[in-house]
C-alpha cells in the first residue's frame, strides 16, 4: 500500500493544519534571522497549501514532494492563487532531492521528517539541507513529540463520514514506529470505490535532532511548541525548530 495516494484528495479536509499560523511564524522568523531571504524551498510540501501561502507573502517558492497525487492537488490550487504559476513544484522522493542552485530558507512541516523511518535517510536529508542552503540560510522544521505518539495517536481510531467520502483511520505506536492504516471509500455515482493505504512514522528524540543539527553545521536558535512563541511543555504534540546554517 502506498502513502498519500487515496488520502491526497481529502488531506486538507481531514488532516490539514492552521496554515496561516504556520506561514506567519515562518515569515516572522525569516524576517528576524535572514531578512534579505527571497527563495524558499518547502520539503514535503504535500498539497501545496503552505507553499502557496508563503508565495502570497512575497517569497519565491519551490515545493518538493514524493507523492504524485499530493502534487496534483498542489498544482490545481496553484491555478487559484494570484501569481501561482511562480511556484515551482517538483516530484522527488526524499531523502534525496535535487535543486538547480542554493536557496535562502528550507522549511519542512507537518512531521515530514517523521515519515523517514530509517535514521540513515534522516541523516541524508540533513546533508542535503546543508548542501542547498546559502551561508547563514535558515532551516525551519517540525517533528511529532513522544507525547503525541503515546498519548494521542496510539490506539487512535477516527471515522470521517461525509456525503462524498467515508474514511476510517487507525493508528498504533510501538517500538518507536507509528503505523496509520486508512481505508477511504470515495463515492462514484451510486457506489463507492475503496482504497487502502498505510503510513509509517518514526519517533525521533530532541536529543537526536540536536545531534544532527550539530553534525551538519546548524546552530539551533529556538525550539517552540508548534508554530508559536511558547516553549515546549511535557504534553506538547508538535515541536518546531529554527536553525541557521553556520559558515
Amino acid at each position: 500500500m502506498d502513502q498519500f495516494t487515496a488520502l491526497a484528495k481529502y488531506y486538507d479536509r481531514f488532516v490539514g493544519a492552521d496554515y496561516d499560523k504556520m506561514a506567519d511564524f515562518i515569515d516572522h522568523k525569516i524576517k528576524e534571522f535572514f531578512p534579505s531571504a527571497s527563495l524558499v524551498c518547502d520539503i514535503g510540501c504535500g498539497s501545496g497549501t503552505l507553499t502557496l501561502a508563503l508565495l502570497e507573502k512575497g517569497y519565491d517558492m519551490i515545493g518538493i514532494d514524493g507523492s504524485v497525487e499530493m502534487l496534483s492537488e498542489a498544482i490545481n490550487k496553484r491555478e487559484e492563487v494570484e501569481n501561482g504559476e511562480k511556484a515551482l513544484f517538483l516530484c522527488q522522493q526524499l531523502p534525496e532531492f535535487e535543486l538547480y542552485g542554493t536557496v535562502d530558507c528550507v522549511v519542512s512541516t507537518l512531521d515530514t521528517l517523521n515519515y523517514l523511518t530509517e535514521t540513515t535517510d534522516l541523516e541524508r536529508l540533513f546533508h542535503w539541507f546543508n548542501n542547498y542552503l546559502n551561508p547563514n540560510g535558515l532551516l525551519i522544521f517540525d517533528i511529532n513529540s513522544l507525547s503525541k505518539y503515546q498519548d494521542v495517536l496510539d490506539g487512535h481510531c477516527a471515522v470521517y463520514d461525509e456525503e462524498d467520502v467515508f474514511m476510517t483511520w487507525h493508528s498504533r505506536f510501538e517500538e518507536n514506529l507509528c503505523r496509520h492504516k486508512l481505508s477511504v471509500f470515495s463515492k462514484s455515482g451510486n457506489s463507492y470505490q475503496r482504497s487502502d493505504e498505510e503510513q509509517i512514522q518514526r519517533y525521533y528524540s530532541v536529543e537526536y535532532i540536536r545531534e544532527l543539527l550539530n553534525k551538519y553545521h546548524f546552530k539551533l536558535v529556538c525550539m517552540v511548541d508548534d508554530y508559536s512563541d511558547n516553549l515546549p511543555v511535557e504534553r506538547s504534540q508538535r515541536l518546531t525548530f529554527v536553525a541557521i546554517k553556520e559558515n
